[in-house]
């Protein structure tokens, strides 16, 4: 059986060969199904915590007075499994961009693999960094104005599952809303589009995070708007920042 080197010519840069695309994809399958694995196996390990995680959470935001509720027999089960989920996620964050490096390495040029190895990193910091965000600003205004106001006029009888899920998707939210600096820059270096056509845009781009805003909060005094805002400017300003040094 021919090794697999032998079956292309050599070309492109050092360490990279043709090969036949089932192989390319037989290799990504490979690198996928690690990382599934490693994400299952964090799920399961972080499991047995989830639930304390959860009554910390509740606490945090909504109080031990306020009551847990429960709709169905699974309910706090599929909660505990999206917890233990997110968890698996940010474990693997870091595992996944790896192997799709070393998936891709093989063909990137040497200036191209530094630029890569340094912009995961950031990316990674920029993710926790929304993260934070959405948990000591975006969550709890979402439960003071949406969830603890209805008590002044209902007795408040709240779903855990739809809790926690309203929960992760602010997380996870944030987190990609914070990769606007880390896409502005990749897309600049790889010439998808020029700095100063982004400087142009600001009028137009400024309006849309508005009007955004506007829809993403509740409150009624558009200080927390006005605010959601001005990060999102902020991070568009940064992005045009580190465009600059490309």
């Amino acid at each position: 059986m021919k090794n697999e080197k032998d079956i292309a010519n050599k070309t492109g840069v050092d360490g990279d060969y043709n090969e036949p695309a089932l192989l390319h994809l037989t290799e990504l399958r490979n690198r996928l199904l690690v990382v599934i694995i490693a994400m299952f196996v964090f799920m399961l390990v972080s499991y047995p915590v989830s639930g304390y995680i959860m009554k910390y959470v509740w606490n945090m935001f909504l109080g031990s007075s306020t009551e847990m509720a429960v709709y169905s027999p699974l309910e706090w089960v599929y909660a505990r499994l999206e917890v233990s989920f997110l968890l698996a996620i940010a474990c693997t964050f870091p595992f996944l961009f790896y192997e799709m490096f070393r998936f891709a390495a093989r063909g990137l040029y040497p200036n191209e693999r530094r630029f890569i190895r340094s912009i995961v990193p950031v990316s990674f910091i920029f993710f926790v960094a929304g993260a934070i965000v959405s948990i000591h600003f975006i969550m709890p205004l979402m439960f003071k104005y949406i969830i603890l106001s209805s008590d002044t006029v209902a007795e408040s009888q709240i779903s855990v599952k739809q809790t926690i899920s309203i929960a992760v998707t602010l997380i996870a939210g944030a987190g990609l809303v914070f990769q606007i600096p880390v896409i502005m820059f990749f897309a600049v270096k790889m010439k998808l589009i020029r700095r100063a056509t982004l400087r142009k845009m600001r009028i137009v781009v400024y309006t849309s995070f508005l009007t955004f805003a506007l829809f993403l909060s509740p409150d009624p005094t558009f200080i927390a708007q006005l605010v959601c805002a001005c990060l999102l400017v902020v991070l568009f300003e940064v992005g045009l920042l580190f465009s600059r040094f490309y």
